[in-house]
């Protein structure tokens, strides 16, 4: 059967909760390499260390514990950890066939994580993805920046649908590391970004992609104050502006494997210090944040000032995040620190918005609103592109005939580039024989 390695990126970690997964990992049958990539040289790194042998006679298998090397032009972060990886799995044994990914710090792992994406990858998926209930209040740059940007920049391709684009629990088969070593975008993403970068790729380039559903949820540790998501967030912002023009012109083969029940656990966590919070909105103004305001609608900019004072995030529903993510796509700029206090603080009006107004009604209620609030974006986006296909098609001289019934708005072509290159001579995979209405 086929042979594959497991790699757990790492920097500072509970060490006892790393070797267990290590042990986990290395005891399963499909599993022949353990590969650990730490951000650097600590106390996790040599705790781990003096494990290895031990855990190589218990098995018969071979850990690897490496330190990452330097490979993108970005922060040096997350994405160079599982890039180095990527390219230890590329030049290892070639009859290694599989690279699985699982964060090292998750206290619910368990070898049926390993066993779910071998039976998909068995079904010659070339990218297996992780995805798992979620506390109402955790996931709140996946949500409110991936989810939101590649609904609206791509609202007809399978990058919109993708569960949780952010995941770092995936299998690659070796095309797709090929795919990814290949990829300019991919390598030097150095960063928090990586992640992003992955699941564009992957859609850009036509892998098939599974989402295999893990019922017992990633419980890890939790976050403080908003805060400290903040270079996360971003890099997260960053990783789609970046992307923002590119075309995606294939709609591959992407399967989502159903949800189960939540666990009460999930269900009742709160995801981050919510008293914390409220304060950010207060702190590190600058005269330059207010000037970039005014690029923002008034509701927007009147709201975030308004919140200096004393907490208010009523101004920043779905509507006015959405407008605020249009003016951010095209102004953002991440070397700029004004810019990125100004994002951070729209996002956190954003979630405590979101936290007061949904989370309170219960778990069930908050995660349809998130839903929701993927499905309208993509609704009106989709729209849009769909007006602009067809003022083209009218003023297009090349044609005196009408569209087609073929012709969907899977071949728009997109508002002033952005999610650019739907260019109109692409054939819609799957919706060629589906006549329009």
């Amino acid at each position: 059967s086929m042979a594959s390695m497991v790699c757990f990126p790492f920097k500072k970690e509970r060490i006892d909760v790393v070797l267990k997964n290590v042990r986990i990992a290395a005891k399963h049958s499909r599993i022949s390499v353990v590969l650990l990539v730490a951000a650097g040289k600590n106390e996790t790194y040599e705790g781990i260390e003096k494990e290895i042998p031990a855990i190589e006679q218990e098995n018969g298998k071979k850990i690897i514990l490496k330190v990452q090397e330097r490979v993108g032009r970005l922060r040096p972060g997350k994405g160079d950890g599982m890039n180095s990886a990527l390219k230890i799995f590329h030049d290892y044994r070639p009859e290694l066939q599989r690279l699985h990914f699982y964060d090292a710090d998750i206290e619910s792992f368990s070898p049926l994580w390993i066993s779910k994406a071998e039976d998909s990858a068995d079904l010659e998926y070339d990218l297996v993805r992780h995805y798992f209930p979620r506390s109402s209040t955790d996931a709140q740059i996946t949500w409110q920046v991936t989810r939101v940007g590649f609904s609206l920049l791509w609202p007809h391709k399978n990058i919109a649908h993708i569960q949780q684009p952010l995941g770092g629990e995936l299998l690659m088969s070796r095309r797709a590391v090929k795919v990814f070593l290949d990829s300019r975008e991919v390598m030097e993403r150095s960063d928090w970004g990586i992640d992003t970068m992955y699941t564009f790729a992957a859609v850009k380039s036509g892998l098939s992609i599974n989402e295999i559903y893990v019922p017992q949820g990633k419980l890890h540790a939790l976050y403080g104050g908003l805060r400290d998501l903040k270079t996360m967030l971003i890099e997260c912002f960053d990783a789609v502006q970046t992307i923002k023009k590119e075309s995606i012109d294939t709609n591959s083969v992407h399967h989502v494997q159903a949800g189960e029940a939540v666990p009460v656990e999930v269900r009742e966590k709160i995801g981050y210090d919510i008293e914390k919070s409220l304060e950010l909105l207060r702190e590190n103004w600058t005269t330059e944040q207010e000037t970039l305001l005014k690029l923002f609608p008034d509701r927007i900019a009147s709201g975030l000032i308004s919140a200096r004072n004393f907490p208010k995030w009523g101004f920043m529903d779905e509507a006015a995040w959405v407008d605020a993510y249009r003016v951010l796509l095209d102004n953002f700029d991440k070397d700029n620190e004004d810019w990125c206090e100004l994002l951070f603080k729209l996002w956190v009006s954003r979630v405590i918005h979101y936290t007061m107004r949904h989370v309170l009604r219960g778990y069930d209620a908050a995660l349809s609103e998130l839903n929701a609030m993927v499905r309208n974006v993509q609704l009106s986006s989709g729209k849009r592109f769909i007006q602009k296909r067809r003022e083209l098609v009218k003023s297009s001289p090349l044609t005196g005939q009408p569209p087609s019934p073929t012709t969907s708005y899977l071949s728009a072509t997109s508002e002033e580039q952005i999610g650019a290159g739907l260019g109109l001579g692409e054939t819609p995979p799957f919706h060629s024989s589906i006549p329009s209405v």
